[in-house]
């Protein structure tokens, strides 16, 4: 038997011959560099991803996984709407004037802060009046609220305001962790602030503030907004949803199928229950939704994301939909959608039906006019 480490017969190719072994130490380097181009191109691809993220689609990245509803307001583009630059430490009649301009465009109707605005820059240093975005989610577990004020924020600063209005610091007195106020402190500091912001958790390496009306909750939602627990962005859908809507203003998104507990007939009278089932029956049915979305751009356009668990469904369910929007609305105290929105455009985009509607009147509200059922279009 020929030993497999002698030379073969004819010996090596000159060009072999030639080529020298690479050492350990070549071999590492190379590796080295490797992993370093993979790193990078992951870390590229990371970043365009996140940067072509809209605000909303950033902001749901940082609410728990078990959000059912979540409401969404882009403080940035409501200043912009009502002409406000109200700098970096306004006083509280600028921040009320403000607020009271954006609730008369419907630019803030699904807000949690925006009647506390005044109070919140006030007494917290943050609030509708300097922050970029706020959301809002509700679960069975809890609500919780996430804010991204303005970059460059001093953290340290919003952590003597906590301890001055009298919340208790969290363990090691940095300006991270929870801070504990509960519902009496709260009630004493204004009369605007709303059992919401009893836990207020700072967290200066993502430049977020989170609260909630319980200490858990406040502790759990700050630990997915650090990335340390499942975001709502990874439930089926959602992610998805929320980039139909494009640049919204303010939006509300229900996840999976919570919209056919909370804003279709089912919400209605047993008699208006009947006379929407009629109306479903007249378009051929509809499809199950697993999932739903509002949000109404700065041009005053609504636009409807229904989504669904597939393709097929969402373009068998196109013409039902366009046509229970613009029909009766039983539950709702007569009349039709269409009285005050016009349809001006529906689609069937992978598995969402889109539907965009336009306000007859210049000003009135449009997203607060539609986001609370009973929905006959949102029946599941």
């Amino acid at each position: 038997m020929a030993d497999i480490l002698t030379r073969p017969r004819g010996g090596y190719p000159p060009d072999v011959q030639r080529r020298p072994r690479p050492r350990r130490r070549t071999l590492l380097v190379g590796l080295l560099v490797l992993a370093l181009v993979a790193g990078l191109v992951v870390t590229g691809v990371w970043l365009w991803r996140r940067a072509d993220r809209t605000p909303l689609q950033e902001a749901l990245t940082h609410a728990p996984q078990d959000a059912r509803r979540v409401a969404f307001t882009d403080w940035t583009q409501v200043r912009r709407s009502v002409g406000a630059d109200l700098g970096e430490d306004p006083d509280r009649d600028a921040v009320e004037a403000m607020t009271a301009k954006a609730y008369d465009a419907d630019l803030s109707p699904v807000s949690s802060t925006e009647e506390a605005a005044g109070a919140l820059q006030e007494i917290y240093g943050f609030g509708p009046a300097t922050a970029q975005w706020e959301l809002y989610s509700q679960s069975p577990k809890g609500a919780a609220m996430v804010l991204r004020p303005p970059e460059g924020t001093d953290f340290d600063v919003l952590a003597g305001n906590l301890r001055r209005a009298g919340y208790d610091a969290p363990a090691g007195g940095g300006p991270g962790g929870t801070w504990d106020g509960g519902i009496d402190l709260v009630a004493s500091l204004d009369p605007t602030l709303t059992p919401a912001l009893q836990y207020v958790a700072l967290l200066p390496d993502q430049g977020l503030v989170v609260s909630s009306d319980t200490r858990s909750y406040a502790a759990s939602t700050a630990k997915v907004a650090r990335g340390d627990a499942t975001p709502v962005s990874d439930v089926a859908g959602v992610e998805d949803v929320a980039g139909r809507l494009g640049g919204t203003v303010n939006a509300m998104l229900w996840t999976g199928d919570f919209v056919c507990e909370d804003l279709s007939m089912a919400t209605a009278a047993e008699e208006e229950q009947q006379q929407a089932e009629g109306l479903v029956d007249d378009v051929g049915g509809v499809s199950p939704l697993a999932g739903f979305a509002m949000g109404m751009d700065a041009g005053r356009t609504l636009h409807v994301v229904a989504h669904y668990e597939d393709d097929d469904r969402a373009r068998e369910d196109l013409r039902a939909r366009a046509e229970l929007v613009v029909g009766e609305t039983p539950g709702r105290g007569g009349g039709r959608v269409a009285d005050d929105y016009e349809l001006t455009r529906s689609r069937a985009v992978g598995p969402d039906v889109l539907l965009d509607l336009r306000p007859r009147s210049d000003d009135g509200f449009v997203l607060s006019g539609l986001y609370e059922g009973p929905l006959v279009f949102a029946t599941c």
